[in-house]
């Protein structure tokens, strides 16, 4: 593994289109079968409710906003920087990040309309801006977790990132489902397109930096 590479599986552009694959196909069958959108999983959810949970929901609301993003990926490539070193630490942050856009195609294709909110007792007024499937904000949440994993090097370290960011993740599925924006489907569809596009992404790093990196190698050494 060179020092500017993310671990990804080897056969990284099968898994890509496999999970885009199912993406997709989850999308388009929960758009056509109303029974695979598990609409009634929002307002159950959305029936334990207290002011806590209220609150915590509506900080993660803010999750997919372009700032928010953009702060959260700024401390990301901080961080890295000083463990893992610049390269990779501008690897995790690019493959996020673009990782994340790729919902916007997604969510252009499938073209879902958000649930309607008349069944919720509990209304807490969030305004979505765009399409319903798949979830933006479980696509970053899994996009950062996804990109983490891959940077880290021992089987220790790769493990307390993916248990944390699970619950992370899980923690960003319940607050779409709280606040009554998603159906079921789109978060699921949201785990599956932020692996994909990570994966995409990864790939396309290796591939860019084992020749730029390498490049730069041999001109020093020379």
């Amino acid at each position: 593994m060179k020092p500017a590479q993310l671990r990804i599986p080897r056969h990284w552009i099968v898994w890509t289109v496999v999970l885009f694959a199912l993406t997709f196909a989850l999308g388009f069958a929960a758009k056509w079968i109303a029974a695979l959108r598990m609409e009634s999983l929002g307002a159950s959810i959305n029936r334990v409710n207290s002011p806590l949970l209220d609150k915590l929901a509506l900080v993660l609301d803010k999750l997919d906003q372009v700032t928010v993003v953009g702060v959260i990926l700024v401390i990301v490539f901080i961080i890295l920087l000083f463990v893992k070193g610049w390269r990779l630490a501008l690897g995790t942050v690019v493959v996020t990040g673009l990782g994340w856009i790729t919902t916007l195609v997604v969510k252009t294709v499938v073209a879902e309309p958000r649930p309607s909110t008349a069944g919720l007792t509990h209304l807490l007024h969030v305004n979505p801006a765009t399409l319903s499937y798949p979830s933006g904000h479980v696509v970053f949440a899994t996009a950062l977790v996804t990109a983490l994993a891959m940077v880290c090097r021992g089987t220790l370290a790769r493990t307390i990132v993916l248990v944390i960011g699970a619950v992370f993740v899980l923690l960003v599925m319940w607050s779409r489902l709280y606040v009554g924006v998603h159906y079921g489907s789109d978060v699921v569809g949201g785990v599956l397109n932020g692996v994909a596009g990570v994966l995409l992404f990864a790939g396309l790093w290796n591939l860019v930096a084992s020749r730029v990196f390498a490049g730069r190698g041999r001109r020093v050494a020379a």
